[in-house]
This record gives C-alpha cells, structure tokens and sequence, in this order.
C-alpha cells in the first residue's frame, strides 16, 4: 500500500483534471490519494467515479488558506463531508473573495506598469478558483518574468509589491470547519512557510495532525516536525503537493518516501471494514 494525501487539480492551481490524477496515481502504484485544491471540493466527485477503473481509492481533500494571528498557514481537511452545506457554503464564499481579492491584484499591478487583464488570469483558472498562480501564468506569457516563481518572488508572495492583503480566516476556523464537517484537520508543509509560528498554538486550536513528509522537507526538518508531532501527540501525514510536471511543484505523485505505520493507521479509519492496499 502506498499513498498521497497531498496533489492538485485544475480546480485549483493544478494541470491534471481529476481524471488524470487518477491515471497517474495508477501507473504510480498508488492505493489511495487525496485531491486537495485550494479552497475546492470540485475535483472529488469526477476522482471518485474513476476509482473502480483505476483501483485507486479517494478520500475527500482540501487545502483552506488561512490568514490570521498564526499567519498564512494552509490547512489539510480529510475525509470530510464534501456535500455538508457548511463546506459548500464555505467554498461558494472563497471561490466569491478570491474573484474580488484577484481584482485588486491585478489592478494594483495595472498601477505598476504591467499591462495584464483580469480577464485573461481569470480564463486560467479552469475549474472556477482563481489564485495567484494563474495571475503569475499571465505575467510570464507577457513576459514581465521568465517563470512563475519570479513571478512569486518579485510581485505576488506575501509581502512583496503586487500582493494584497486577503479577508481573515484563520487556522481555528479552518480547523473548525473541518472538524463540523466530520474531517481531519492537517498542517500543510510545516517546514515551508517563511515565517514563524508557533505549533502549540495552532495545535491548542484543535488540530489533528502535521504533514511530517513533505516534499520540499529536508531530512531534518523531517525529523524534527516527527519529533513535534510525537510530542504533541498529533498525527502524520504524507504529500507531494504535485500540480503539474510543468508547475513550480512537479514532483510526482507517491514520490516522498514515508513511514508507512505513521499514515495507514489513521487513514484505514476512514474506510472502516475496507482493504486500501492494492
């Protein structure tokens, strides 16, 4: 058995459709994945009718961007309810905010000089969330920079000029949402945000688990946020975070090795009576 719990879709800033992720997970040897888009639940229900043809289970994923008194933590929700109107309510809400909040981007970029149209941003995000990413795709294509993370570094990453300040949603209401939803909450990629904060407190607002294998970890910060998680009895989570072999994040899926007994265990519970393993 193996498994990512961590990878997007066109419903968010990924290149594959739910369907192709699918494929690949299934030439990949994977067993089971979670599509985790960006504030999305949209990818779930056309990954779910493929997973008798591919052999690959799907468990229901999402990724809410938070930003709030801990900062801009993401966090991972698994095996929640997709359908539960709190969930769908809350995507209706981003999928709304970021249309506004992706506006005010590319005005303020307008402002500086780079001759962009939200419309053209916009007709990126194929599966209705638009995010920074299809507005740094639109600045290469003019080329402003030579690739999506110049993009990132120099106009749109927190902090930098072209980036605008999101509405507040915070890790304790992301966590909650998940929680209300019947799912699991996760800190993404711990060893990844350029800023600091502070585990315990996000751990005090009801967290589950960290993503302790990461793709981008080091082997010590793997060993240390496993150290974290024992300590604050949390569990673990595995991801590639894949978007795309031409993205900024190509590593394909099942690609980061992990401690199988951390992950099956906890994951088993979400199919109760099932056999994940292929």
């Amino acid at each position: 058995m193996k498994v990512d719990l961590h990878m997007h879709s066109v419903f968010s800033d990924g290149e594959r459709t739910p369907r192709g992720l699918m494929d690949l997970a299934a030439i990949r040897g994977l067993s089971c994945i979670a599509i985790t888009d960006h504030d999305s639940v949209g990818a779930f229900a056309e990954a779910k009718a493929h997973e008798e043809r591919t052999g690959v289970r799907v468990i229901p994923g999402i990724e809410l961007n938070t930003y709030g008194p801990n900062g801009e933590l993401h966090i991972l929700g698994y095996g929640f309810d997709p359908d539960h109107p709190l969930m769908k309510a809350y995507c209706k809400w981003r999928r709304q905010e970021r249309e506004s909040w992706s506006r005010k981007i590319v005005r303020r970029l307008n402002r500086m000089g780079y001759d962009i149209c939200w419309e053209d941003c916009r007709s990126k995000a194929e599966g209705g969330v638009i995010v920074r990413t299809h507005i740094a795709k639109v600045l290469v294509e003019h080329r402003y920079f030579h690739d999506i993370e110049e993009a990132f570094d120099r106009l749109l990453s927190s902090g930098s000029p072209g980036y605008i300040e999101r509405k507040a949603f915070s890790s304790e209401e992301a966590i909650a949402l998940i929680h209300e939803c019947g799912g699991l909450a996760f800190l993404a990629h711990p060893g990844a945000y350029r800023f600091g904060f502070s585990i315990d407190r996000v751990a005090d607002e009801g967290l589950d688990g960290i993503e302790v294998y990461y793709t981008c970890h080091s082997e010590l910060e793997t060993v240390q946020w496993w150290a974290e998680s024992e300590r604050l009895g949390l569990l673990k989570s595995v991801g590639s975070d894949f978007h795309g072999e031409a993205s900024r994040n190509p590593q394909q899926p099942g690609s980061v090795d992990y401690d199988h007994e951390d992950v099956h265990g906890w994951l088993q519970h979400i199919f109760p009576g099932e056999e994940l393993a292929r």
